[in-house]
């Protein structure tokens, strides 16, 4: 009998060390990212990589079939052969150099931003810190709404721009004279339309960073 208790005793340490072993490996595989957390990350990188495509090319707006103006680049098309010809900005507008702060801003945002959201997934202890989330929320809004800035600048006064060249008969017979024709209507480019969904997924994400927040700030608390 003695033996039979002793047996029964062992095995229910056993069972109870085994359920200690599975809770701590529960309690460790608490480190992983939270839903809302993955979602806000997800659309963080997806807005980085629209505005980057954005910020590089070369198609934000211009005069239909003749003009095609960037942040970094003016092209034109010739009504000859129908080839676009691009070359850098010999003299910026303002208006062009206020969009290009905004975005240089947004970029360096987005930058400190990622080196932040690294640390945030490959730390967990920082998945559950106030201060870690607050930065990321405000680094992030900061971002979206650099963009949004530049695209506000770029769009109002871009169409200006255009409509000033095409009053300018002295301009019109210029660019004429080289083989491309400005008094097409005014457009948007697919450039500032991938920008425009870049900001609003990263204000989306944003959101999604102070819903987090908010939980975090629960538990904690």
């Amino acid at each position: 009998m003695q033996r039979l208790e002793a047996g029964k005793h062992d095995s229910q340490t056993m069972l109870s060390s085994g359920r200690k072993g599975s809770g701590d490996s529960n309690s460790v595989g608490m480190g992983a990212v939270s839903v809302m957390g993955a979602v806000a990350t997800g659309t963080f990188l997806t807005g980085l990589v629209l505005f980057l495509v954005a910020f590089a090319s070369t198609d934000w707006l211009g005069i239909e079939q003749g003009l095609a103006l960037s942040l970094w680049r003016t092209c034109s098309r010739s009504y000859v052969d129908g080839e676009w010809r691009c070359e850098p900005w010999e003299r910026i507008p303002d208006f062009v150099r206020a969009a290009q702060g905004f975005c240089v801003v947004g970029l360096l945002t987005y930058a400190v931003s990622l080196v932040i959201l690294v640390a945030y997934l490959a730390v967990p202890f920082l998945q559950e810190t106030r201060g870690v989330l607050i930065a990321l929320c405000l680094l992030t809004f900061s971002a979206g709404c650099m963009i949004l800035m530049s695209l506000i600048v770029m769009g109002i006064k871009g169409r200006d721009f255009c409509d000033e060249i095409k009053r300018d008969d002295w301009t019109v017979l210029t660019y004429f004279a080289e083989g491309v024709d400005t008094l097409g209507p005014f457009y948007v480019g697919w450039s500032f339309v991938v920008a425009v969904i870049s900001s609003l997924i990263t204000l989306a994400s944003f959101a999604f960073c102070m819903v987090e927040f908010i939980r975090v700030n629960d538990i904690v608390d």
